[in-house]
Order: structure tokens, then sequence, then C-alpha cells
């Protein structure tokens, strides 16, 4: 291998690994958000008590109802039932139906965004894998590995891959770190806003602006529970990509080496 290609060869390593980093990131987002909504146990019904939630309904209406009906949307927005047409609620002493058509046709452009983000996830987790190994084979190919010392190369090939992927995720950090901070100083100044263009971002229709006179599922899912769940999602993914970065920083200060 030439040094024109040595270097042409570092270059595609090093983004590969960036891109590796970035992968690793959403995925971790896209699991927080899936902990968040499912798997903290009476996360809901603790918001719903903290905001009184059935105060905002159009109609009296039970908290244990509330955070039925928001169970059963989340079941159907990642596949778990197929329609809402038989979620009912009880309110001011009538039981029926609780979701309008509007709201279901909203709901199912959710469950699309849902599903589509569980897929993505298993094939950012392959396109990782695949990175990994691009790199791998990558660096063995610029060591000039002749198998003479199987062990040996195996080792310093190991050693350099695990660097330029912890040196790639810890840059690929940095670039989340900073597009979050920016989200978060536009959401304590102005959270409708950045409410409105999230909606804007992931919905090509207007079905998700709800009517809370007619409308119900608005009155439920108060702008302050979103506002609650992001600060959750935000912490559990910047607690869980701190101890990445803690633990790439030490592989970065354990092999030294010259790849990067």
């Amino acid at each position: 291998m030439t040094a024109k290609d040595s270097g042409k060869g570092k270059i595609n390593e090093r983004i590969a690994a960036f891109a590796a980093g970035i992968l690793l990131l959403i995925v971790i987002l896209i699991t927080s958000t899936q902990a968040v909504c499912y798997w903290i146990p009476g996360w809901w019904r603790s918001e719903y008590a903290k905001y009184d939630t059935p105060q905002y309904v159009t109609g009296e209406m039970s908290l244990d109802d509330a955070v039925y009906i928001t169970e059963q949307m989340l079941e159907y927005c990642i596949g778990r039932i197929d329609t809402l047409d038989d979620t009912e609620a009880t309110i001011d002493g009538v039981t029926a139906p609780f979701f309008t058509e509007r709201e279901k046709q909203h709901l199912a452009d959710c469950r699309n965004i849902f599903l589509g983000a569980v897929r993505f996830r298993i094939i950012a987790i392959l396109m990782i894998i695949g990175l990994l190994m691009a790199v791998w084979f990558s660096v063995r190919e610029r060591h000039g590995i002749d198998g003479s010392d199987k062990d040996n190369e195996v080792r310093s090939v190991s050693k350099d891959v695990s660097r330029l992927f912890a040196r790639g995720y810890l840059i690929s950090l940095a670039a989340f770190v900073l597009f979050a901070v920016f989200l978060v100083i536009l959401g304590m100044n102005d959270f409708t806003y950045l409410f409105t263009k999230f909606h804007h971002v992931f919905f090509d229709n207007d079905l998700w602006i709800l009517d809370p006179r007619v409308d119900n599922l608005v009155n439920v899912m108060q702008e302050s529970v979103f506002a609650d769940a992001a600060v959750w999602i935000g912490s559990i993914w910047a607690a869980v990509s701190a101890i990445l970065a803690g633990i790439s920083l030490l592989i970065i200060k354990k092999t030294p080496g010259t790849c990067i």
C-alpha cells in the first residue's frame, strides 16, 4: 500500500468511525425514548397526578381512565394492538369510545413514526457492525498483516480499531451535544415553538392540530407532560452517552497509537 493510499485509508476509517458514533447516539436516543414511554413503571400515572391531568379534560374523567387510554395509545403506536376503536373511557358517567376519528388518524401517523424508529434502530445497529468490520479490514490491510504472528497482529489491529472508534464516538458526541444544547436553549425559551416545529418535521399533514373542545387527547397529553418526557429522555441519553464517553477516553488513554 502506498503512502497516498494509506492516508486515504486513514481518512475513510475516521469518517466510518464518526458515522458509527452518530448511529450509536441515535440508537441510544430511540432506546431512551422507548424507555420513558414503555419501561418506567408508573411514569405516566405519576405525571398525570403531578399535573392533575383529568381537570383539563372536557367533562369529568378519572385518573385511572386517563392512564388507561394513554397505555392503549402507546400499545397501538408500538404495534401491539391494531386498533383504538374499542378503547373506551368514562366521562361524565358515560362510557364510550375515547378517540375521535381525527385523533385516530393522527395516532396512525404516530404509529408509523414509532415503528419506523424501531426498524431504523435495527438497521443502524447492523450498519455499525458493518462499519466496524470495514474499518477492521482497512486497518489490517494498512498494517500489512501477513499472518506470521497472528496473536500480536490481531492485538495491534484491535488497539487501532478501538482507538479509532473511541475517538470517532467522542467527536460525534461533541457534535450531538452542540445540537442538543441548541435545542434545549430553544425549548427553554419557547417550548411551544419547538413542539410545533417538531410536528412540522415529522408530520406532513395538520392532523396533529387538535381542538380541545372536541379532541380530549390534546387535553390529556399536555405540553407540560411532553416537556417532562423530553427531560427524562435527554437525561437517560446523556447518562448512557457519558458512560460510553468515559469508556472511550479510557480506551484512548490505554491504547496509545498513531492511527488517529
